[in-house]
């Protein structure tokens, strides 16, 4: 039996899906602030400094990456929650055009920087939004890298941390 009408379209049908996800996301958004907890997405450590965080970065190039290691973002933090589920009605038509294009032609590559094990997205926020919604488990991204450590962050380069009983130690040379 089929629950669809036969005059739903793709598009319309993707909108319904949208609409689930945001007012999911909004739900949980609205209880995350009544229990002061976590749903927002992460925001790139290195935003406020970005040019002192420039000059430990390289380019390893396309890889596919996991998608549950994609944590936050360098510019769209009030668009989507923790889990890429959408937060604003004004990103309907291009989530939909994400899905569509990834159905039709596939996506091109989303570009994020790596800190440590953590992703965050520049380019792409909608592709990965769709992609956690599908269940996909790895997506091509261009993948830009640091290494070094930053004040505000709790990251360093792997190489040169070291654990000191319960506490983390970090160590630069």
């Amino acid at each position: 039996m089929n629950i669809y009408p036969s005059s739903t379209t793709l598009r319309s049908f993707l909108a319904y899906k949208f609409s689930t996800l945001r007012m999911n996301a909004l739900r949980d958004s609205f209880w995350a602030t009544l229990t002061k907890s976590k749903s927002m997405l992460e925001v790139f450590p290195g935003k406020v400094e970005r040019f002192r965080f420039a000059a430990s970065r390289k380019l390893i190039g396309v890889k596919n990456i996991h998608v549950a290691d994609i944590v936050g973002t360098l510019n769209r933090d009030t668009d989507f929650d923790s889990q890429f589920r959408p937060l604003k009605k004004h990103t309907l038509n291009r989530w939909i055009n994400a899905y569509i294009l990834h159905d039709q032609d596939g996506w091109s590559p989303i570009l994020v920087h790596k800190v440590g094990e953590r992703y965050f997205v520049e380019d792409g926020h909608h592709r990965v939004s769709v992609a956690r919604t599908i269940g996909m488990d790895f997506i091509e991204a261009k993948v830009w890298e640091y290494t070094a450590q930053s004040k505000h962050t709790d990251t360093c380069q792997p190489a040169k941390c070291t654990e000191k009983s319960s506490a983390k130690v970090y160590v630069t040379r």
